[in-house]
């Protein structure tokens, strides 16, 4: 059976976290073939580099793995570079009628972000759903 490939979202900030996760998936049984990392020098050109390959992985991959941790004092915190990645992936979905599952770890935050009412409705809508593997 073909592993299902996996692309994980989050802040750049849960490092840790990000490779555990990353480790976790590919044991049981994922291909994660992009997942953020820590961009130490040439800032705007790695970042750059890093933003357009996540992009480019995006349209070819079965899963949007969004890690979304707490942050800032928000449970289930996703940050405007993580939001933009899961509309990036609804559009492709929709526009290019592909079956790119979006998953989330934690439940969506509620309040304290401004596109909270925005990712209820992609939930409702059954654009994203939570992450059952746990």
């Amino acid at each position: 059976m073909k592993k299902k490939k996996v692309v994980i979202c989050a802040s750049g900030s849960f490092e840790k976290e990000i490779l555990e996760w990353k480790n976790k998936l590919e044991d049981i049984g994922f291909d994660v073939v992009k997942h953020p990392i820590k961009i130490t020098e040439d800032f705007l050109n790695n970042y750059k580099k890093s933003f357009l390959d996540c992009y480019k992985s995006i349209p070819e991959v079965d899963i949007v793995f969004i890690l979304n941790l707490e942050k800032n004092g928000i449970p289930g915190y996703i940050g405007p570079g993580v939001f933009a990645e899961m509309a990036f992936t609804i559009g492709v979905n929709e526009a290019f009628n592909k079956k790119i599952d979006i998953l989330y770890l934690n439940p969506i935050p509620q309040n304290g972000l401004p596109y909270c009412e925005e990712l209820k409705a992609w939930q409702d809508l059954g654009w994203i759903r939570i992450f059952e593997n746990k």
